[in-house]
């Protein structure tokens, strides 16, 4: 049950792409424990340049790496097309980090992505304006977007947050992270009980249990950091045990349902078929559980040939993603 990661110079290129293409500006839209938790905004260059005042959409994207690893942006999970995106609609373009588990709780998770739009609409504004006096962010057109955990971070926003995130659509990749889907707890055929793989968990959730309280929290891990912790769970299918403590059952697919708008933003979803991390089944169930219990809403369904990260080095000109893209801006970018 091994990752297929792209190998490393595609992280080397995303980011030599990202600098070549847009300004950084990074901002703390909160601070927990004394540790700021930021989001990097990115301004297409010629966007930036100005002088004329001009308006930009907004693209949000959630960084993947099953909620335990990865940063703000992670370009080794960052698909082409989602960046290519961003540049070629001229977008505001921002990429949030959140906590991570098994240090933080996945229910904080959620209280940062929360967090996070409410901080967007009230404050965007004026940090853009600070450094471009030109460039003013067009707060009724927002997108989410994000890849595996990133995913499902975007479908909370639109099914929990969105009377404050106030998303025009989004698009989220093999996103079925929420532990009540079918399956999700289920331990993998062939894998002993208490094998040398669930020491690895069993010994993470230790020493976060003993970390937690603390002053420092973890908000960046770049990958391959925690790479064996996320192998070891998802070989083990114990990714759950890492969430911690859930009372309320937020983290759930039935408790974003319940809490869902009768019409939720329109959603994309793109699912491989030959994914063993985030398997086919799981997002399916999310498919279905959207159309039966939010029948108003407009759901979008990819499924592709192909394991986990496949659309990586797709590309907006590909078929498929031009035939998704297409249906995001329609709802997306209309004035």
């Amino acid at each position: 049950m091994e990752w297929e990661a792209p190998p490393p110079v595609a992280s080397d290129r995303v980011t030599v792409d990202l600098q070549a293409k847009f300004e950084r500006v990074d901002v703390a839209y909160k601070t927990v424990n004394q540790t700021p938790i930021e989001t990097a905004i990115f301004i297409p260059k010629d966007l930036a340049a100005g002088p004329e005042a001009q308006t930009a959409p907004v693209l949000v994207n959630f960084h993947g790496g099953a909620l335990v690893t990865g940063a703000n942006p992670e370009p080794f999970f960052m698909a082409d097309w989602v960046r290519n995106l961003a540049h070629t609609t001229k977008s505001i373009f921002l990429c949030p980090a959140y906590r991570l588990i098994p240090e933080s709780r996945a229910v904080e998770i959620l209280d940062d992505v929360g967090d996070f739009w409410t901080w967007l609409h009230a404050h965007l504004p004026a940090e853009i304006a600070a450094r471009y006096p030109h460039l003013t962010p067009d707060l009724t057109r927002v997108v989410a977007s994000g890849e595996s955990a990133g995913g499902y971070l975007a479908l909370q926003s639109a099914l929990q947050f969105n009377g404050t995130a106030k998303l025009r659509a989004v698009m989220t990749q093999y996103p079925a992270l929420f532990p009540d889907v079918p399956g999700f707890r289920a331990r993998p055929a062939g894998v002993p009980e208490q094998s040398p793989l669930d020491v690895v968990v069993d010994d993470a959730i230790k020493s976060a249990r003993a970390a937690r309280g603390t002053v420092v929290i973890r908000t960046s891990s770049p990958w391959p950091a925690k790479a064996d912790l996320i192998r070891a769970v998802f070989a083990t299918g114990r990714l759950a045990d890492l969430y911690g403590e859930d009372p309320e059952g937020r983290l759930t697919l039935r408790y974003a349902l319940a809490r869902a708008e009768e019409a939720p933003p329109p959603l994309w979803l793109i699912q491989g078929d030959e994914d063993a991390m985030v398997q086919k089944d799981w997002t399916d169930e999310v498919v279905a559980g959207l159309r039966r219990e939010r029948p108003k809403a407009v759901v979008k369904y990819t499924v592709r040939p192909g394991s986990h990260g496949f659309d990586q080095g797709n590309q907006l000109e590909d078929d498929w993603v031009k035939e998704g893209v297409e249906f995001i801006k329609g709802y997306w970018l209309q004035v």
